[in-house]
């Protein structure tokens, strides 16, 4: 009998191992395909989150290449009526009385720029440019500054609109902005017009108009 109690407690004994073991493996299974279904969410969420996070990039950029593609249409038109620039504030325009008009219509459309279109922008460089660009065209505009060196100030003003194009420009590629730079001084002496530092290669194509 004792052979036989010897026999049963053993079996015993292996059945409750058996058993304790298979226990723990489907513990350690559940355990580790929980955690797979974790890492699964977890995974997917980050990649959601990515996936949103370049979606708003896209989305900015695109919106801010829109506004600072509506600025260069704004600033062309008062690229071509520069010329009447200083005649804005005359009584009686060297040029004609329709281009002066044109010109103030002009200067107040990329005026009214900045509260729309500019807003849209992110980079202070950016603004901070158009908006000198727009405090100089109303120097030599309106507040008649420069009357004495009248071509030369058109200049000026035509050089750092240019600048800001090219500014803009690059905004609407999403490539490095042009270097920072001095504004044209408008009340220097000389005759020499104010020019960037460094200038696109299309400026010095005739075919560009500058």
């Amino acid at each position: 009998m004792s052979s036989w109690g010897d026999l049963a407690g053993q079996t015993a004994s292996a059945l409750i191992g058996t058993l304790a073991g298979g226990a723990i493996t489907v513990h350690v299974a559940r355990w580790q395909t929980a955690r797979a279904i974790e890492a699964q969410a977890e995974l997917a969420a980050s990649q959601e989150a990515a996936n949103s996070a370049l979606a708003r990039r896209q989305w900015t950029q695109q919106r801010t290449a829109e506004a600072a593609q509506r600025l260069l249409e704004r600033l062309a038109e008062l690229y071509a009526w520069l010329p009447s620039l200083p005649d804005l504030s005359l009584e009686e325009p060297r040029l004609s009385l329709q281009a002066r008009e044109r010109c103030a219509t002009a200067l107040d459309l990329i005026r009214q720029g900045m509260q729309t279109d500019l807003l849209s922008i992110g980079d202070d460089r950016v603004r901070d440019r158009y908006r000198t660009l727009v405090r100089l065209c109303f120097d030599v505009g309106w507040r008649g500054v420069g009357q004495h060196n009248r071509e030369r100030h058109i200049r000026d003003v035509r050089g750092y609109l240019r600048y800001v194009q090219f500014t803009l420009e690059a905004v609407i590629d999403n490539s490095a902005l042009p270097d920072d730079c001095e504004e044209p001084v408008l009340a220097r002496s000389g005759d020499a017009p104010w020019l960037p530092p460094e200038l696109p290669w299309h400026w010095q194509d005739p075919a560009d108009g500058s």
